[in-house]
């Protein structure tokens, strides 16, 4: 379980959202009305700053700063979320040495 600080980049004066990945279930509805009131959340688009990322993933703080879609960062929490203590390894030096930086690199390097 990690912890996602969301925010506006064209308007941070909206503030932010704290979000939980991978987001469950009974408070899916809670998150996205949290980043509507910041204009952000849309379903196709990459809007989301991530601020912050409180989690056990080192790697994952590439994408500090940078816009996300928030399906793709729960669906990559997910993914991770499943991973065993090897995975979890072999994932970190994986995108360690290949260089990934992108959400959409991050998910396709956990298959």
């Amino acid at each position: 379980m990690m912890e996602a600080v969301l925010s506006n980049a064209d308007h941070p004066e909206y503030g932010v959202a704290t979000i939980p990945l991978p987001i469950p279930r009974n408070q899916y509805d809670h998150c996205v009305a949290l980043l509507e009131a910041l204009e952000i959340g849309d379903a196709s688009e990459a809007d989301c700053r991530v601020d912050s990322l409180d989690s056990a993933w080192p790697v994952l703080n590439r994408l500090v700063s940078t816009k996300v879609n928030l399906d793709e960062l729960d669906y990559l929490a997910k993914r991770l979320d499943s991973f065993d203590d090897r995975e979890t390894a072999k994932f970190q030096g994986a995108a360690v040495s290949c260089g990934c930086h992108g959400i959409v690199e991050l998910i396709n390097l956990t298959f």
